[in-house]
């Protein structure tokens, strides 16, 4: 009986005892010709289908569709299994029908306990994943933690101004200019004859790059000024795809486009008014601040608009890249206020070129509720008897920024890894034989730090510095490839707390008992792996989801496979954002940890199911890197 399961992959990779005792338990059932195992539209059976003998045919389309026949040796049903759909085709029978009819409970023993048949059945592993997050994020609550929103996700085309007014490339800007007199508009939209968009020109490129330097306009045209291309959106784009657009193109416009032609424009009024404490009044008041008391005040609203977002269902990614971008924000303030600082002391303007670095969650754009400061600086070579000058000025510019930094949120760091310390306030030279000795002397303190540098991305200052480390490290990585065997043994001393049975393990401490802290036990450790790939391709993007898109443009790791460890990041960072903001409206400090038995039914499935994805991004990682 064990050959007879031993016919179908993956189970052939399976040991014989396997084998045989699965034989004895899987029912074997029977289905005359011209019957149906089931109908197309029916709800699932939760059952796979492994055929013994005879001939099924798939039909799609109630009978009208495409036609494949599955026989000895091969199986159906495997896309419903374990998604709880209806079933997309019919399966009739063709010859007389025999199979063994392996239910969802033991399917999915299998997945969780033999790597070879997950792999094997990664689609349905990722579906299954994505409904029950999705699923997760439609039971949400509009009102969450008690703060009053809107009930409903407003779109593009419920903010954008229309109709869009347009010129074509060659008119002169001085008609341009009486045109904005006379529509009383501040943009328009540069479109070829035929009506494809090539530009935007708005009031500022008028007075910026044009009257500011004494041009004459009526030589210049629009084409010679147009901002190509303007950031853009589809009119079904999302409110906070609109308010992370507008963020991170740092201006006034959004064209919104169908067909590359313009139908619309949302600006930053449209926002706000869309908004009552929208995260562009944040910005507003962020850039306006004058000190650092009223830069506090104003990021009290970026807990707000994490809870906004949570309740309109955006993805955690989004919200990550939303909320560190305004940090972004508030940090390049936060210098501009301390170099104003340091001059009103008499310390004067910075002495050398400089970037400020940020790392950790906020170099990956995944800043949450909890997260804490991750910085550096990197500033240009002087001589040594400039050294020491030159560092304690940087030094109190970083007490005053990290000091900021703190009021406004984002806690200092535990392990000290901000710019106020020495260690992490360098020259670029100095910075390099850093790295270096990091690459040579990889101690487990040494890849601590290391791949928390790993994740830096420049905020402010001049960012040829940042390119510079970023060329060295990488290089670093393409001569030392054994650095990536010692990345991959310190992102393994710490596995995914699951047990035997791939269910979660829960603290037993006191003060965390029967809890799990999803940062350091799954998220870290999903992060930690996505890394190591990134730095064996040499890629520059920090983000973790950015990283996995090249993997898979680099064909490191399937599209299926990529897609799989989303679904588990975006859960695991969910979870934490929900949590922590939780504990922050209830008084208590944010720490990732969370009770399994606060969650629902589905919500402890999604959980569990993440963690066992991230187990299996740890095994795809030990064998890729650790031989």
């Amino acid at each position: 009986m064990p050959l007879s399961l031993k016919q179908f992959k993956p189970f052939d990779q399976l040991t014989e005892n396997v084998l045989l005792e699965l034989s004895q338990t899987i029912p074997i059932k029977t289905y005359p010709k011209g019957s149906f195992v089931f109908v197309e539209g029916e709800k699932s059976q939760d059952s796979l289908f492994l055929i013994l003998s005879g001939v099924v045919e798939i039909i799609t389309g109630n009978g009208s569709g495409a036609v494949r026949l599955r026989s000895q040796g091969e199986f159906f049903g495997e896309t419903v299994i374990l998604t709880g759909k209806r079933y997309p085709a019919s399966a009739k029978v063709q010859a007389d029908l025999t199979c063994y009819v392996l239910g969802r409970e033991i399917f999915e023993s299998l997945l969780q306990n033999y790597q070879e048949v997950a792999f094997y059945f990664n689609r349905v592993l990722t579906d299954r994943l994505w409904g029950l997050y999705e699923e997760m994020l439609q039971e949400q609550p509009y009102e969450s933690f008690g703060l009053g929103f809107d009930r409903f996700k407003q779109k593009v085309y419920n903010i954008m101004s229309t109709p869009v007014e347009t010129c074509q490339p060659h008119t002169p800007i001085n008609e341009l200019a009486r045109l904005f007199t006379k529509k009383k508009i501040s943009s328009m939209v540069v479109t070829d004859p035929s009506g494809i968009m090539l530009g935007l020109v708005s009031e500022r490129d008028l007075i910026s790059k044009v009257l500011a330097r004494d041009s004459n306009p009526s030589v210049i045209t629009a084409f010679d000024i147009m901002q190509q291309p303007p950031p853009t959106l589809t009119a079904n784009a999302f409110y906070y795809q609109a308010l992370l657009t507008m963020l991170k193109s740092h201006g006034k416009y959004i064209v919104v486009t169908e067909q590359a032609r313009p139908i619309g424009i949302v600006t930053i009024g449209d926002l706000t008014r869309a908004r009552i404490n929208s995260s562009i009044t944040i910005v507003r008041d962020i850039e306006l601040a004058g000190n650092i008391s009223e830069l506090a005040q104003a990021s009290k609203q970026i807990n707000d608009t994490v809870a906004t977002m949570i309740s309109e269902k955006a993805t955690a990614s989004e919200i990550g890249e939303v909320v560190s971008e305004l940090y972004d924000i508030l940090t390049r303030r936060l210098l501009l206020l301390a170099e104003n600082s340091m001059v009103e002391k008499g310390l004067g303007w910075p002495p050398v070129d400089y970037c400020w670095l940020t790392m950790g969650s906020g170099g990956r754009e995944e800043l949450t509720p909890s997260s804490d400061q991750d910085n550096a600086i990197v500033y240009a070579d002087v001589s040594p008897e400039e050294e020491e000058q030159i560092r304690n000025y940087f030094n109190e510019l970083a007490d005053y920024v990290t000091e900021g930094l703190e009021l406004c949120g984002l806690i200092k760091c535990p392990g000290n890894i901000m710019s106020t310390n020495p260690e992490w306030c360098r020259s670029i030279s100095t910075w390099k034989n850093t790295v270096h000795q990091w690459a040579m002397n990889p101690n487990p303190d040494a890849v601590r730090q290391f791949t928390i540098f790993l994740d830096f991305r420049p905020v402010y200052g001049q960012e040829y510095l940042a390119q510079m480390l970023r060329d060295y490290t990488l290089h670093l990585f393409r001569t030392s490839p054994a650095l990536l065997h010692f990345l991959a043994t310190d992102a393994l001393s710490h596995r995914v707390p699951l047990n035997l049975f791939k269910n979660v393990i829960l603290e037993k401490n006191k003060d965390h008992k029967n809890e799990v802290d999803l940062k350091r036990s799954a998220g870290v450790l999903l992060v930690d792996c996505i890394r190591i790939f990134a730095m064996s391709k040499s890629v520059v993007e920090v983000n973790s989801l950015a990283r996995l898109k090249k993997l898979v443009e680099f064909e490191t790791i399937s599209a299926d496979d990529a897609e799989y460890y989303e679904a588990a990041f975006q859960s695991l960072m969910m979870f934490r954002m929900r949590e922590n903001l939780r504990k922050l409206s209830l008084g208590f400090v944010p720490d990732n940890y969370i009770n399994p038995t606060n969650l629902s039914e589905r919500e402890r499935s999604v959980m569990r199911e993440s963690f066992v994805a991230v187990d299996r991004l740890q095994n795809v990682t030990r064998v890729a890197f650790q031989r």
